[in-house]
């Protein structure tokens, strides 16, 4: 009979595959060149409804590969790991997440502005939890560090609540479907694809976005030391996801169903789940990026005053730089 190894001996092994994943995968990007010199820009991009855009623009061949990768990451968390570490140039993500980031350090400029989130991201109950009230004392899963704290602290502050009422448990998003499904949690902080399936399951929806406007906005965030070197690779990413949006309003049915398989849900399940999304097209973006100061900045100081009063950013950042105009505005 062949020996079982050990809890221990399984966790050895499946610890040091992660760290040479880890390391190939930095070594493979850390590689990659356009043939004129050039390096190719590093995106980091997770699952998520706003971001499809990016891999239909790949679909339609609207980026040249050796100038623009979509790296696909399992949570925000490894795409903020991984900027840190240098191993990416531009990561998809949330202005609060950027804001995070940059009080550890790293600095990054916003190019654009991908999707605003309206009621797509929700706080979601078993079955039995009818209101925010029933929260306490229970399991919550949020994603630490990501857009999952802001929904939770408006959903807390709408209950008349706090954290200490409740049980934060850490989950990062691929972890979501699961936690809910094994009872590990009570509620849980999430998004689509998970949440509908979730809620096709009997889950409740107890908060969404669409409570607290204009705190939870997906950019594309760029790494400053790679932003001199990329400019054209930027504007390669952003013409594609202007197009990959005209393609969308156009043809709805036939780009959801060029999507929808990447997450794992029908075309007709994809189009309804825009429905609390604000995909952000070219005219948005202008009007965002344009005024003085830009109108983005002015959301980003209300958004940094609210995460420091809710202790969810870890020092004051200077975000006088954090947004770059002139990829939307030239």
């Amino acid at each position: 009979m062949a020996m079982i190894p050990s809890v221990k001996a399984k966790s050895f092994y499946s610890s040091f595959l992660l760290v040479v994943f880890a390391c190939f995968i930095s070594l493979f990007l850390s590689s990659c060149t356009h043939e004129n010199g050039t390096p190719t820009l590093k995106v980091g991009v997770i699952q998520w409804l706003g971001y499809e855009p990016f891999f239909l623009a790949r679909t339609l061949d609207k980026y040249n590969p050796d100038m623009i990768k979509l790296v696909e990451l399992q949570s925000s968390t490894d795409t903020l790991r991984l900027l840190r570490e240098g191993v990416l140039d531009a990561g998809a993500l949330t202005l609060d997440e950027v804001l995070g980031e940059m009080a550890l350090g790293t600095e990054l400029e916003v190019v654009l502005v991908v999707d605003i989130s309206n009621g797509a991201d929700v706080l979601l109950g078993l079955p039995h939890l009818k209101e925010l009230a029933d929260l306490k004392g229970k399991r919550v899963g949020v994603e630490n560090n990501a857009v999952g704290a802001v929904l939770l602290n408006g959903a807390l502050i709408n209950a008349g609540m706090s954290a200490a009422d409740i049980t934060i448990v850490p989950l990062t998003a691929d972890k979501h479907f699961s936690s809910y499904q094994s009872g590990s949690v009570d509620a849980l902080v999430t998004f689509n694809p998970t949440s509908n399936k979730l809620m096709e399951m009997g889950a409740v929806k107890l908060f969404d976005s669409s409570k607290i406007p204009d705190q939870i906005i997906d950019v594309i965030a760029v790494r400053k030391d790679a932003l001199i070197e990329s400019k054209d690779n930027i504007k390669m990413l952003i013409e594609g996801y202007f197009s990959a949006l005209s393609h969308l309003k156009e043809s709805p049915k036939k780009a959801t169903a060029l999507m929808a398989p990447r997450l794992g849900i029908s075309g007709e399940e994809m189009l309804s789940s825009y429905e609390g999304v604000i995909l952000a097209d070219r005219e948005k973006n202008r009007y965002l990026f344009s005024g003085m100061p830009p109108r983005l900045s002015i959301i980003v100081e209300s958004l940094k005053e609210t995460l420091l009063d809710a202790k969810l950013l870890e020092r004051k950042v200077d975000s006088g730089g954090l947004i770059n105009s002139q990829f939307i505005l030239d």
